[in-house]
């Protein structure tokens, strides 16, 4: 019996390299990150110790109640991530002491991410930042730090307290449904668009504005010149012509000694006087030339849905509110300090969506949000008398009634209601000039129709009596004299 050939008992050598390709191919799989981003992206980048993440991603699947692990090697590859400009963060978990470079000068997509801490001072974002869906643990601190692009921190949950001072954002900024669990300050310039819709803020928060100062000292250079004569002096008695020089060199010494005094003193008298116009001008000026304001909302602001669990600690301070949404955002107990609400085209104090709601063309859509805008500035107007700001208050009250009178028919709505009659008559109670052309009104009219029913046709006598009629008109109106 033939024995069976070597080729029959060894398998080929082609099976052989791809089972030991696959095992080893299956092999690096079980090694790499198992972390993998909303679209299933998954991470290339290999696990660390007994963990299924790698250094960067170790930790993701930890609760915000949950502590994170230690994390040792996270600086030292989130070093490389930055020296490669490669802006993809998507579930990093930073811990303690990572820094970021002074210019991030590349787009920076951070979403899903847990900061241990976030403390950064004087970083600019040359790209766009998102950092949506992140958890900040201990909060946020950033001073005077500027995002040239969108930054983006939706539905974000800052865990502590909050503190962006001097923050700058040049273009669309979003906080859309974020969540602020500690005491929050937000003293931040939005150039364009931002977006704090259905943010909920559970303890006081601060909104402000600052100003920039710019010191300038005028200086002067003094120059001092000083010169001597020389006498030669020898034994013998000086000659007529030596006394002739020395009397020369000595006159000319006083007339220049007089001339730099006297400059001296034009020279302090002319400082006096500048010192006095800039502070004669600075005392009665409105605005300072070397002072640079940076108003929170530059441009449109979105501030509606707006939760305040306790209002009482909610301030805006210097804040330029005449260009911001607050519909539906209960601001009752917030306080106002210095802030603008003045609307050109109103002529008064108001809110934007006044504007938006009063001109629209859309019927319906007046129509219905009109109790909602009443609503807004009710809670305006409590929130302003309860600062004694009762000026503002009164402007709140008008656009209250407006929008209450707004929603009556036709007829109602100009002449046969009470809020028709109320603002013919005084403006809502805010005018005093309404009151008193009305009350003018009703005279001329109580004087012509008196004059009408005594039937006096003989102009001397009508004359004559206009100024009495005038008169008991008067006191009546006024509730002085009996009718007749």
């Amino acid at each position: 019996m033939a024995s069976p050939s070597r080729e029959h008992l060894d398998p080929p050598q082609p099976c052989l390299f791809a089972l030991i390709a696959y095992s080893q191919s299956a092999d690096r799989i079980d090694r790499m990150c198992t972390y993998q981003t909303p679209d299933g992206k998954r991470c290339p980048r290999s696990i660390v110790g007994g963990e299924p993440h790698c250094s960067l991603h170790n930790g993701c699947n930890r609760g915000p109640d949950d502590d994170l692990p230690d994390n040792p090697q996270f600086p030292i590859d989130f070093s490389k991530v930055i020296a490669a400009r490669d802006g993809d963060w998507r579930g990093f978990v930073f811990p303690r002491g990572v820094t970021l470079p002074q210019q991030v000068d590349f787009a920076v997509d951070a979403r899903g991410c847990q900061f241990s801490a976030f403390d950064h001072h004087g970083v600019v974002f040359k790209g766009s930042a998102d950092f949506s869906d992140s958890i900040f643990r201990s909060g946020m601190i950033l001073r005077g730090v500027v995002f040239e692009r969108a930054v983006l921190f939706e539905r974000c949950h800052f865990a502590g307290p909050v503190d962006l001072l001097h923050v700058r954002c040049e273009q669309n900024t979003s906080f859309y449904r974020a969540e602020f669990s500690g005491r929050t300050i937000l003293r931040i310039n939005f150039k364009g668009p931002a977006n704090l819709n259905e943010v909920v803020f559970r303890d006081g928060v601060h909104f402000a504005g600052w100003r920039e100062v710019t010191g300038r000292c005028d200086s002067a250079l003094l120059g001092m010149t000083s010169m001597g004569a020389a006498l030669l002096v020898s034994g013998q008695k000086p000659t007529l012509r030596q006394r002739l020089i020395s009397s020369l060199y000595a006159a000319g010494g006083h007339i220049k000694r007089t001339w730099l005094n006297t400059k001296k003193r034009a020279a302090r008298m002319a400082t006096s006087v500048r010192s006095g116009y800039r502070t004669v001008r600075r005392r009665f000026a409105m605005r300072d030339p070397d002072t640079e304001v940076f108003h929170m909302f530059e441009v449109e602001g979105q501030l509606q849905s707006v939760v305040f669990m306790k209002a009482e600690q909610t301030v805006f301070s210097q804040v330029d509110l005449s260009r911001v949404y607050f519909r539906g955002t209960n601001l009752r107990g917030v306080q106002f300090h210095g802030v603008d609400w003045w609307q050109p085209k109103l002529r008064r104090n108001g809110l934007y969506e006044e504007l938006f709601i009063r001109y629209s063309l859309d019927g319906p859509f007046r129509y219905h949000s009109l109790p909602v805008l009443e609503e807004t500035c009710r809670n305006i107007r409590v929130a302003l008398e309860e600062s004694r700001s009762f000026n503002v208050a009164s402007d709140f009250y008008v656009a209250e009634m407006e929008a209450a009178r707004a929603r009556l028919p036709l007829f109602r709505r100009h002449l046969l209601s009470v809020h028709a009659i109320y603002r013919i008559v005084s403006n809502y109670g805010t005018s005093v000039p309404t009151a008193i052309r009305v009350l003018a009104y009703l005279i001329l009219l109580h004087v012509a129709t008196t004059l009408w029913l005594q039937g006096e046709t003989d102009v001397s006598l009508l004359m004559g009596s206009m100024l009495d009629t005038a008169l008991r008109s008067l006191m009546i109106l006024v509730l002085q004299a009996d009718l007749p």
